[in-house]
């Protein structure tokens, strides 16, 4: 099945393929516009059944994937790509994500995950991330570098970590290892830097890589 569009402006240099995954033309119109001037060409599939059937393992660029579109669910897509030999860098988007729902996507591979609406500037940035991580690598290697990263935290990051992972608010991490809420925020805060990601969502793909959950 073709995408329900393939838009590309002329212009000096093409960075990367944005592939949208998404049903609201309204949003489609303003992403696309932006993600053309920035260089991008864009192909659109109005349904995650279209995507599926339609989109190459070997298609560059990054994919833009609604969790709650039409057809099946982000979850589904992103089991559907995991199976296959070669797995594109997906970024979720979703307006109400709860955080299991999130951890959950990453655990199947997803780059990151959005709240829509998202600023102008955020989703170039994202979109440039994850075109830079490229397609996903085999898990052995994932893994090892993975595990590399979360054995430099210290016992306490680790275990702030795995709260965070595990979907639990800082208050109840808190409770749990014994220490004040603003002690668990200082941790989360050590832990991004030493993990040298961007936010928290970096790091529980990093967790969930190393096999923390």
């Amino acid at each position: 099945m073709r995408p329900l569009a393939t838009r590309s402006r002329k212009m000096a240099a093409v960075s990367s393929v944005v592939t949208i995954v998404h049903d609201d033309h309204a949003i489609d119109a303003s992403m696309v516009s932006l993600l053309e001037q920035a260089g991008h060409k864009v192909v659109i599939f109005g349904s995650s059944d279209a995507f599926l059937s339609g989109h190459l393992s070997g298609d560059s660029g990054c994919v833009l994937l609604d969790m709650q579109g039409p057809g099946v669910d982000g979850l589904g897509v992103l089991r559907a790509l995991g199976s296959r030999d070669s797995m594109p860098p997906v970024l979720v988007l979703s307006g109400h994500c709860g955080i299991h729902e999130a951890v959950e996507a990453m655990k199947l591979g997803a780059v990151d995950v959005l709240e829509k609406p998202l600023p102008p500037e955020a989703l170039l940035a994202a979109i440039a991330h994850a075109v830079a991580i490229g397609p996903k690598r085999k898990p052995s290697t994932i893994e090892h570098e993975a595990a590399a990263k979360i054995a430099s935290l210290s016992q306490r990051q680790r275990q702030v970590l795995q709260g965070v992972l595990k979907g639990k608010l800082n208050k109840i991490i808190a409770y749990e290892i014994g220490i004040s809420v603003r002690t668990v925020e200082a941790y989360r805060a050590q832990l991004l830097t030493k993990l040298s990601v961007r936010g928290t969502a970096e790091a529980v793909r990093l967790g969930l890589a190393a096999g923390m959950l």
